[in-house]
């Protein structure tokens, strides 16, 4: 009879703890969605005007990105009510970690740069300073991905010529 009693009180505590736990985690998560949901917003908005420049904005192209392995949205981004481009966002992921990233194409479907949106690489700052910023200062190949993060490049590679590609035979001018 001791023996169900013990199980009976460990099972009892068990659960107690799990159900805590759940109802923490919902807090949690009621508390800090909104906030978490305004810095994606601010980091979005952040890199369309490092790509684009001052009063950028853009507006949401409407297509189904379920046939492309990292485009998530595409943009129209206009300044001053005039368009001047697109933002393709993209995301990624591999061994090394989770990569998502705007690039920014002008009229002429040129790319003129890219943000890291989330980067999470092993080697983030070694992919950002020998590959990311070289790319985007026009000092580097987007093919040379050779650079101390070379599987962390070569995703980014990917995801600019997937973009190039969706900018180049869908996107109508």
């Amino acid at each position: 009879m001791s023996n169900k009693k013990k199980y009976i009180i460990t099972a009892v505590t068990l659960g107690a703890i799990a159900a805590c736990s759940g109802a923490l985690i919902g807090v949690t998560n009621l508390v800090t969605r909104d906030r978490i949901a305004q810095n994606e917003k601010n980091k979005f908005n952040a890199g369309i005007v490092a790509v684009f420049g001052e009063n950028s904005s853009v507006s949401d192209i409407s297509d189904d990105f379920k046939e492309y392995k990292y485009i998530t949205n595409a943009y129209v981004v206009n300044q001053n009510e005039n368009n001047i481009g697109w933002a393709i966002k993209t995301s990624g992921s591999n061994a090394y970690g989770k990569i998502s990233m705007i690039v920014g194409f002008n009229l002429e479907k040129t790319r003129v740069g890219t943000y890291m949106v989330v980067n999470e690489q092993s080697y983030a700052s070694t992919l950002e300073d020998k590959y990311v910023v070289p790319l985007n200062e026009g000092t580097r190949d987007l093919d040379d991905v050779k650079c101390g993060a070379t599987y962390g490049a070569t995703l980014v590679k990917n995801m600019i010529d997937e973009a190039q590609n969706y900018v180049n035979g869908i996107v109508k001018e």
